[in-house]
């Protein structure tokens, strides 16, 4: 069954073969009728033998890709048919160009090489059905087939599903998903398709956005086979997704207009892409960046992207430079005219850099925020007429900048939690534009500091040998997760949590919540690490203490994480001494990388160690040294932690491993009992 489906596979790869090799076949049998080519029909036998047998690879991959259905039938079967007739009819016209200066040859061949081409267009045309829809060929005609979106005149009355969502569905998921081709048995071209759902089980839930199945295949990783859209097909953007998942989450109805349906401030920004107004800056015309200008803002160190596929916008970020200057804008100017996202949070940006922003004239988003924003020349952003959304959360903003704030005709959205703005100048602002979104945070006075909590990370296990499943958790509606995996600190820029994630390397798993007018919770944090090979004994140059010795040296390849409770039996500890740890992983093996697991809680007199040396060797004889990492020393009293040292090398063949685990021997000169003999503490060690 699987070299069936192997070779059903290939039909896309070769399907291409003779319709291009016969044709070309065709091209070089009429130019050779006239004299100045006649010479082209002594090659026109070898170009048919070679279109007549990739027919024949052709018919035969695509009988067996037909096998795993999911096909319309009726057409399904006319193309198969006709591509039996094509494969045929390429047999008989090679068999007659042999026979080109017979009677039967020089009536029928040129004839029927014509009926071949034909035939071959007909059948080429039924697989493009078959694949892309019955309309694929005539919708550039009949206007349907455009690659931009629909924009929306009036947008309250727009209905959400039919003016916003099948749109989308429409141009990434129907090409698979229609009458003619209906993978996994799901039809997506209609709303009775969509309700039945496919062979999976129901396309969505209403009103759970983490259990409807169509999103967890939309945020699954690209690598992943059940990812939707495959991988190679046009991916959805940020913007639809989120669409995707309001829909979802407002009750997934067909009727419900776009005014009477909740909007978050993130869904109010999406839907002004799609309205057609005089101050919409999406309905300008604007020829896209080149090339060579992304790639050079790209070689300046700044990231840039394009907003969406079918726009020409750009959005940069600029988001913890330290060195913004009148030279870094000056660099941006090439592509001024498509940038319309522009993040300077958490930078340098001062007052002064302000009119270098007028450079830019379609900004519709600025984010200021966490940086020295006072107001002085805020001014100069009022020409700014599609500037809708401006951040100046957590900045030195005073009083004096709102009042030409105010006259930011487009401004829609601004953000000014923790500045210096004074509660009446809030006032008098919202007084002014009662229409405009004016975000200060909760109201401290009715609340007091009210912040979430961190999220709970949920793991089926700490150290995992192929995948492992994890789940964000919070007791708090209408919460968002943001989360990392590399290490660094997450925001609302970072992944954002839908449904449980499968993890398939070691990973740094790091989340925050977020909840409009809250502060962001704290970080949660968990590592999660994935086995490499499995040592078949592990020696240790000494004993650990006899309080702390857990399983003995097995402890440290069992693939069991201790906690911070370091009483529990999980530890190995060792008082003012160094460790030596010797692996045999049984037999020659690939090795890059060695992680030490470790603990340090000062109170206890446990720290970090001092350094990690690794060697490696094939006989357990000679050893070569192949890492070296020394890890900073904890200058101050810290709450009980667990770290993981990884030691990367380049890769190498070895059988044997050493870990030399140096201890800091005795406590800092900070702590309260200094020079006093200090231990190490450690639980596993993983190689890859």
């Amino acid at each position: 069954m699987e070299i069936t489906q192997f070779l059903g596979r290939l039909h896309p790869l070769v399907l291409h073969l003779p319709i291009g090799i016969l044709a070309l076949g065709f091209a070089m049998e009429c130019l050779s009728r006239k004299g100045k080519y006649k010479d082209l029909r002594l090659s026109v036998g070898f170009v048919l033998g070679a279109g007549m047998w990739s027919a024949i690879i052709a018919a035969g991959s695509g009988y067996a890709l037909s096998l795993e259905g999911g096909y319309e039938e009726t057409t399904l079967n006319q193309h198969q048919w006709l591509g039996f007739a094509t494969t045929i009819t390429a047999f008989i016209v090679y068999f007659l160009y042999k026979k080109r200066n017979s009677k039967i040859g020089k009536n029928l061949y040129f004839p029927l090489f014509g009926g071949l081409i034909l035939l071959l267009g007909i059948t080429g045309h039924l697989g493009g059905t078959l694949t892309h829809g019955s309309d694929f060929l005539t919708e550039p005609f009949t206007g349907d087939g455009k690659s931009e979106e629909v924009l929306i005149s009036n947008m309250d009355s727009a209905l959400v599903f039919h003016d916003l969502i099948q749109p989308i569905l429409k141009k990434k998921c129907v090409s698979c998903h229609n009458e003619s081709k209906i993978k996994g048995d799901l039809l997506m071209s209609t709303i009775e398709g969509l309700q039945k759902g496919g062979k999976s089980g129901a396309f969505f839930v209403a009103g759970d956005v983490a259990n409807s199945l169509f999103l967890q295949r939309v945020y699954m990783p690209m690598e992943e086979k059940k990812h939707m859209p495959p991988k190679g097909k046009n991916q959805l953007t940020k913007d639809e997704i989120t669409l995707l998942e309001w829909w979802v989450q407002e009750d997934a109805t067909f009727e419900k207009t776009v005014g009477t349906t909740p909007k978050t401030d993130d869904i109010e920004t999406i839907l002004t892409k799609y309205t057609t107004t005089a101050q919409s800056v999406f309905a300008l015309k604007i020829e896209p960046p080149s090339d060579n200008d992304i790639q050079k803002i790209k070689n300046a160190g700044i990231s840039i992207e394009l907003v969406a596929e079918e726009k020409p916008f750009v959005r940069i970020s600029l988001r913890g430079k330290e060195n913004l200057d009148r030279s870094i804008f000056k660099k941006l100017n090439r592509v001024a005219e498509q940038v319309i996202e522009l993040d300077l949070s958490k930078s340098n940006m001062h007052d002064d850099l302000l009119p270098y922003l007028a450079d830019f004239p379609h900004l519709q988003k600025i984010f200021l925020q966490q940086t020295q924003i006072t107001g002085k020349n805020i001014e100069v952003l009022k020409e700014m007429k599609y500037l809708e959304y401006l951040n100046l959360y957590d900045t030195p903003l005073e009083d004096n900048a709102l009042e030409p704030l105010a006259q930011f005709t487009s401004l829609k959205n601004i953000y000014l939690w923790q500045t210096k703005v004074s509660q009446d100048a809030i006032e008098a602002l919202k007084n002014t534009r009662p229409r405009l979104q004016v975000n200060t945070g909760t109201d401290k006075t009715i609340f007091g500091d009210v912040s979430l909590k961190a999220p709970i990370i949920i793991a089926e296990q700490d150290i995992f040998t192929d995948t492992v499943e994890v789940e964000f958790k919070i007791n708090f509606r209408n919460v968002k997760l943001f989360y990392t995996l590399d290490g660094t600190l997450p925001d609302s820029t970072s992944n954002k949590y839908v449904a449980p994630l499968k993890l398939t390397k070691t990973s740094n798993i790091q989340v925050v919540a977020q909840k409009e007018g809250w502060e962001t919770s704290p970080v949660a944090q968990k590592s999660l690490l994935k086995a490499g090979f499995q040592p078949k004994s592990i020696k240790l140059n000494k004993p650990p203490h006899d309080n702390y010795k857990a399983e003995g040296a097995a402890s440290l390849i069992n693939l069991k994480k201790g906690t911070i409770e370091f009483t529990t039996g999980e530890w190995l500890g060792y008082e003012k001494q160094h460790m030596v740890a010797t692996l045999d992983l049984g037999q020659l093996e690939d090795v890059s990388n060695v992680l030490v697991s470790a603990l340090e809680a000062t109170n206890a007199y446990i720290f970090f160690p001092k350094k990690i040396k690794i060697s490696t060797s094939k006989d357990g004889k000679k050893y070569r040294p192949v890492a070296e990492k020394s890890i900073p020393a904890t200058t101050q009293p810290e709450p009980p932690v667990l770290k993981n040292f990884i030691s990367n090398f380049d890769t190498h063949s070895a059988r044997f491993i050493k870990v030399e685990v140096k201890s800091r021997l005795v406590n800092p000169d900070w702590h309260p009992a200094p020079g006093e003999p200090c231990w190490i503490f450690l639980d596993e060690i993983l190689v890859q």
